[in-house]
């Protein structure tokens, strides 16, 4: 038994070191597959917006003339985390979500967004997450079909900014030294109850933080 004892130890050590070389080969074969780029690129351009996407993108642009209107814009690019240690999560919960117009102010603040329905878009586990988001972030949210686009005056009432501004006749695009700007609403609340069944509280972007919620602001 004792003259054993050493030849189990050392087919032990053998077996344990075969393993762990096995181990390292896999993980290196691994990291080399993910390393490794294509040599060969089938892919080809493909327009950006559809027949629909591109009228409504008109209309767009002709009710609101004096905002940025983004198209395709992922739920990540306007809505983070409160809590850092929960990136990963987040990331994967909203990264293949986007929406189909958003409506900007010339500093880059998300106004409003419009959803076109598709038959791509049918999920209701995703159109779940993006209305809790955009009711989160206090966002107006529309979703409607290609055809059923509301008119110019009801565009304008659903952004704050352009509530009151008198719709532009169909102009060229503004020269880059024009300058451009927002007219944000005076009162410290702009209450949104729009084409949507509970009322949403948008506040200036102005404000670092929104006024606590237990006080009454507005008009």
């Amino acid at each position: 038994m004792e003259q054993s004892f050493p030849w189990f130890l050392a087919w032990t050590a053998v077996l344990s070191v075969i393993v762990l070389l096995a181990v390292a080969v896999h993980r290196h074969r691994v990291a080399r597959r993910r390393e490794t780029l294509p040599t060969d690129w089938p892919l080809a351009p493909r327009p950006v917006f559809s027949a629909e996407e591109r009228r409504v993108y008109r209309q767009l642009r002709e009710a609101l003339p004096g905002h940025v209107v983004l198209s395709k814009l992922p739920l990540l690019r306007f809505c983070q985390p409160n809590d850092p240690q929960r990136l990963r999560y987040w990331f994967d919960l909203l990264g293949t979500l986007h929406v189909s117009f958003a409506i900007c102010s010339a500093s880059g603040r998300v106004l409003a967004v419009i959803d076109l329905e598709t038959s791509a878009s049918n999920s209701r586990r995703g159109q779940r997450i993006k209305e809790s988001v955009l009711t989160a972030c206090q966002v107006p949210y529309l979703r409607c079909a290609p055809d059923e686009l509301p008119t110019i005056p009801e565009l304008q009432l659903m952004v704050p900014a352009a509530a009151g501004t008198p719709a532009a006749a169909p102009a060229p695009r503004p020269s880059s030294t024009e300058p451009r700007h927002t007219v944000w609403p005076e009162s410290h609340g702009f209450t949104y109850s729009f084409l949507c069944g509970r009322r949403r509280s948008i506040w200036p972007p102005e404000q670092d933080d929104p006024p606590p919620r237990n006080g009454t602001t507005g008009r």
